[in-house]
C-alpha cells in the first residue's frame, strides 16, 4: 500500500462515530489473559482478543481455531 493516509482517515470516522472503540488493556485484563492463556494452553495473544470480546461482551469473530476454541470454553464458564 502506497498511501495508507485515507485509510487512516476513515479509521478515526469510524472511531469519531463511535462505530469503533478503542480499549487500552490494563493490568485486570492482561492478568485475566494470563490466567486464561496458562489454563487453556494458549499464546497470549489468543486469549487477549478472548478476554477483551468477554469483557466487552461482544461475539468474537475469528477465522482462528485456537481463539474459537477457548472462546466456547471460557463463555461456558461464566
Amino acid at each position: 500500500m502506497e498511501d495508507g493516509l485515507p485509510y487512516v482517515s476513515i479509521l478515526y470516522g469510524l472511531v469519531d462515530s463511535g462505530a469503533i472503540r478503542i480499549v487500552q488493556p490494563d493490568e485486570e485484563l492482561l492478568t485475566r489473559s494470563y490466567a486464561m492463556a496458562a489454563r487453556n494452553r494458549v499464546s497470549i495473544y489468543d486469549a487477549i482478543f478472548v478476554s477483551l470480546a468477554l469483557e466487552i461482551g461482544l461475539e468474537l469473530k475469528t477465522f482462528d481455531r485456537q481463539q474459537t476454541r477457548i472462546m466456547r470454553l471460557e463463555a461456558k464458564q461464566r
